[in-house]
């Protein structure tokens, strides 16, 4: 079964990488195609500093690319559609209009709640720190309403940074079901209150910095210094741990999404043609 899913649907997996201007990567995500649309996680919409994005569809063996698509980050953030984002739904679309992808066919969305705890499922998507795809399995077990009140799923498989905005996939049916959800993780909102810590240390010691002077050294900077090498080691810790179980955002309402889109260009079209 799993060996007939991932010829099936691994093509549909891409990696979306963000570069800064020297050609260092930044972070990464995991997205998939539905239609004429990539969809990934909601922390798309909060990275702001990039220069270039890069996404990779690979070929069946998992790390021999298929399609690369590179554009500016500026594009990139064009083709973002915000309906998603105003109603807090946990996941993003992301437009490849003009965009030459017939070679890659797009997911299928399970529209009905057709599973239930205990359900086999399976993901397929990178890890932060890897550029090759993969496919782990497990089961449904349990559901439960995030705080923006929107229906979530927590399936047994482990999982790590990166594989944000994989797919859920149902394993019976071959359709998605979800999407893997970043900050619905425990270690996650941990990792962003001990950053938001370390910050607010750094600012009140650079509000001393350069008042006291032992042994013609200042001890405000090593304490910065040493802050800001808890940080790194905090995000180094973050990127490669490990969860045990995920959470992954329903995904049955991205019909009305694309649905409302499609309606919403065939509007635009139909004005153009009676100007």
């Amino acid at each position: 079964m799993y060996k007939s899913l991932w010829k099936e649907l691994h093509v549909a997996v891409c990696s979306i990488n963000f570069f800064s201007d020297n050609g260092i990567k930044l972070t990464a995500l995991t997205g998939f195609k539905v239609a004429n649309y990539i969809i990934t996680d909601e922390s798309v919409y909060k990275i702001l500093k990039c220069d270039e994005v890069a996404v990779q569809f690979m070929q069946e063996d998992g790390f021999t690319p298929k399609l690369t698509l590179k554009m500016p980050f500026c594009e990139f953030l064009e083709r973002i559609n915000r309906l998603a984002e105003f109603e807090d739904e946990g996941y993003a679309l992301i437009e490849l209009d003009q965009i030459d992808t017939s070679d890659i066919p797009g997911m299928d969305i399970e529209l009905q709640k057709d599973y239930c705890i205990g359900q086999q499922i399976i993901m397929i998507g990178y890890h932060a720190d890897q550029d090759n795809l993969s496919l782990k399995n497990g089961i449904i077990s349990s559901f439960f309403k995030s705080k923006n009140d929107k229906s979530t799923i927590q399936f047994d498989a482990v999982i790590k940074h990166g594989n944000s905005g994989s797919p859920l996939i149902n394993a019976e049916s071959g359709k998605v079901i979800g999407v893997i959800g970043h900050r619905l993780a425990t270690i996650s909102k941990s990792y962003e209150d001990f950053k938001k810590i370390i910050d607010e240390n750094l600012r009140l010691l650079k509000k001393s910095e350069g008042m006291m002077n032992i042994l013609e050294i200042d001890p405000i900077q090593v304490l910065i210094a040493n802050q800001n090498q808890m940080k790194q080691v905090s995000k180094d810790s973050y990127r490669s741990a490990s969860m045990l179980f995920g959470y992954a955002n329903e995904i049955t309402t991205l019909g009305n999404y694309i649905e409302a889109i499609n309606q919403s260009l065939d509007m635009v079209e139909v004005d153009k043609v009676n100007v």
